[in-house]
């Protein structure tokens, strides 16, 4: 069950990992989370800080739990994890979002599963 109003349909989802580790790769256990978001089978951008996500609230939140623990399986002693959300309702017809505002070739970066 959505935690949002009904009204709301996919929303945004955009988070970044901060693994610590004892020694090793950092990039290499931001990797795994990487592969756990390519796997959950939604439209994602990788991005230089932070990777997005569209779908339903609850299964985004899953992806990014199942991202957190994938870094601790990798090694990590801690994790942050930033997590930003966007949504809105079905009445939105002009956002601060340029998804909305059109697609062009440089803003069109969504891989779709």
């Amino acid at each position: 069950m959505s935690t949002l109003s009904p009204l709301v349909k996919d929303v945004f989802v955009a988070f970044q990992v901060i693994p610590r580790l004892k020694e090793g790769n950092n990039f290499e256990v931001v990797d795994k989370a990487i592969e756990v978001v390519k796997a959950a089978n939604v439209p994602y951008q990788v991005g230089a800080m932070e990777t997005t996500m569209k779908g339903e609230l609850d299964h985004l939140l899953e992806i990014v739990k199942n991202a957190q623990q994938a870094c601790y399986d990798a090694g990590a002693l801690e994790v942050i994890t930033n997590i930003k959300i966007h949504s809105k309702t079905t009445a939105a017809t002009d956002t601060f979002c340029t998804y909305d505002r059109g697609v062009t070739e440089a803003n069109y970066m969504f891989v779709s599963p």
